[in-house]
């Protein structure tokens, strides 16, 4: 492909057409407002989003796709609700609550994973993590349990959900352990930030 200015390789052409379908998408989001019943429900059922929901004005709920849905909280997009075929269905926070929203400091602690600089490249293009790539494992946690995943440095760059206890994976030397149901420059991290844009 050629532009004005002349060739565009194939990364540029990708980035350029994912930007487009985002922008496009987040034009055209359809947005459903949860009454205060609804409201109440979440913070009752979900204890994470209970700080978080206390005393906001208006939350909508967006469907991104099929199985990805946005809670959008006072216009902020600060929560997912996904399905994945090999764990169900999980509400989790979006990274754009921990690195965008002054809401993130009410976020109680997660457990930690934290991985090699190998596999951050991995998992930010959308990889599972694999046993190999922890170094520390911190906070407990069971399986089926949500677990954020920080580089060396401590920034989270994923969240997933957790195959194993940790007491199972400390055992482990080898094989998938983490389910990335979220990742820093995916296509929810990319449509909060359209969506917040729009509003600003």
């Amino acid at each position: 492909m050629t532009s004005p200015a002349g060739p565009i390789d194939d990364d540029a052409f990708h980035a350029l057409t994912k930007l487009i379908l985002v922008r496009s998408f987040s034009l055209y989001v359809r947005r459903v407002r949860l009454s205060n019943r609804e409201v109440r429900e979440l913070r009752e059922t979900i204890k994470f989003m209970a700080p978080v929901l206390e005393g906001v004005d208006v939350v909508e709920i967006a469907q991104v796709s099929e199985k990805e849905h946005l809670y959008l909280v006072d216009n902020e997009p600060l929560f997912l609700k996904t399905t994945h075929k090999d764990v169900g269905e999980y509400i989790v926070p979006t990274l754009f609550l921990i690195y965008k929203s002054p809401k993130g400091r009410l976020l109680p602690q997660f457990p930690k994973a934290v991985v090699d600089a190998g596999a951050v490249k991995h998992i930010v293009n959308g990889a599972d993590v694999m046993r190999p790539g922890i170094k520390e494992l911190i906070g407990d946690f069971g399986k089926g349990e949500v677990v954020f995943v920080t580089d060396e440095k401590g920034r989270v760059i994923a969240i997933t959900a957790a195959l194993y206890s940790k007491q199972e994976m400390l055992q482990m030397q080898k094989g998938k352990v983490l389910i990335n149901l979220h990742y820093l420059g995916d296509k929810i991290w990319q449509i909060s930030l359209e969506l917040v844009k729009e509003k600003a």
